[in-house]
């Protein structure tokens, strides 16, 4: 039922995000691998390669063709020379920030279709569920083991 829910509320975000990577001239792969910078804020190349389960020269050319486009920074670690850590810039914070506002906006036009009552239901629902899933991942963060050790 929930991928039911999802897709077809989602599916009517597809054209304006599809606008807007083709707008800044980017991939999916590109696409992912800025949210997986923007949730880490800090990440190695060797993290990502391993998080999007590609080589880590893949890896390298897609950080690379990020850093060119302006929208991720790549310094030594401080902490080990020979590692780089990636960064979302403001113009990469602000895509994702983009993105996501096309896709909630999306989600708001689909259920302002529904009739009040329902309205009201649904969001009593997700404002539960909101409430409930930082705890969740935060209890998951916490049991997995850490990779900076």
């Amino acid at each position: 039922m929930l991928s039911l829910f999802a897709a077809e509320v989602l599916c009517y975000t597809t054209d304006d995000t599809l606008r807007l990577i083709r707008r800044e001239d980017l991939s999916m792969p590109l696409i992912v691998a800025l949210n997986v910078v923007e949730r880490r804020g800090a990440i190695s190349i060797s993290e990502i390669s391993t998080s999007l389960d590609f080589s880590l020269g893949n890896t390298s050319m897609l950080v690379d063709k990020l850093v060119c486009k302006g929208f991720v920074t790549r310094a030594e670690d401080a902490h080990d020379r020979r590692h780089k850590l990636v960064r979302l810039t403001e113009k990469g914070q602000a895509l994702i920030q983009e993105l996501r506002a096309t896709r909630v906006e999306g989600v708001v036009q689909r259920i302002l279709l529904l009739p009040p009552p329902l309205i009201e239901q649904t969001i009593n629902v997700l404002r539960e569920v909101t409430t409930q899933l930082p705890l969740l991942s935060t209890e998951r963060r916490a049991a997995q083991p850490s990779s900076d050790t």
